[in-house]
């Protein structure tokens, strides 16, 4: 990828579960170029780096607060947000923080995102839009029962995360990842970044640089059943 285009949506979210952009963040043209001032070793990976342009979007361009006192300016807004973008991650709103505005978006660039990633309870924001009928998908372990009670014609699993098919308007793939809480969600995005760039390069800048070990990553399943 030469590019990469990512949106993150911001309505009350858990801090933790964004966290995961930082992976995608550390494979950048923009870090990997700045880093290499310091760590000439990790200069024979400036060709593997795309431009990656990050969309913080909310309901206004008022600063927006997530849990432990955050704060981020959003970029744009979910009316002005572009639709064809790569990736979209969710995370946890509260339960009351659901614009109508935020659910056009997910419906409008359902087919036209390539890369639909949800951490928590993300999915259940997701799922609001109608989007998730016959899509499998799982939430934060512990509300799993509401995701099933919520909606019905979703298969929800009991998997750290999930992957699955999804609709796409442009080339390529399009896909579906899900996971259960914050923990979970930083295996996931670190396993798609592996997945799907050049894994030396993953493994160097991205995870070894955050003191992630790439080997010791925990799967998809949990490691006891319920």
């Amino acid at each position: 990828m030469k590019t990469l285009r990512i949106g993150v949506m911001l309505e009350t979210v858990q801090f933790s579960n964004i966290v995961p952009i930082g992976i995608l963040g550390n494979l950048s043209k923009e870090y990997v170029d700045a880093v290499a001032h310091v760590d000439p070793e990790s200069a024979q990976y400036q060709g593997h780096a795309p431009e990656i342009t990050r969309y913080y979007m909310s309901r206004s361009l008022e600063p927006t607060t997530l849990t432990s006192s955050v704060r981020i300016l959003p970029k744009v807004t979910y009316d002005d947000a572009p639709r064809d973008l790569d990736i979209v991650i969710i995370g946890r709103p509260l339960p009351e923080m659901r614009p109508e505005a935020a659910d056009r978006f997910m419906k409008e660039a359902w087919e036209t995102t390539r890369v639909r990633m949800t951490t928590c309870i993300g999915s259940v924001w997701l799922a609001s839009s109608g989007v998730l009928k016959g899509r499998k998908c799982t939430t934060n372990r512990g509300l799993l029962p509401m995701g099933k009670n919520m909606y019905p014609d979703t298969e929800w699993l009991d998997q750290r995360w999930v992957v699955d098919e999804k609709p796409y308007s442009g080339d390529g793939k399009g896909e579906l990842w899900t996971s259960g809480g914050a923990g979970a969600g930083i295996d996931m995005v670190a396993t798609y970044a592996l997945q799907n760039f050049y894994p030396a390069f993953v493994r160097r800048l991205a995870l070894s640089a955050l003191d992630f070990d790439p080997d010791t990553l925990k799967g998809q399943f949990y490691a006891s059943s319920r």
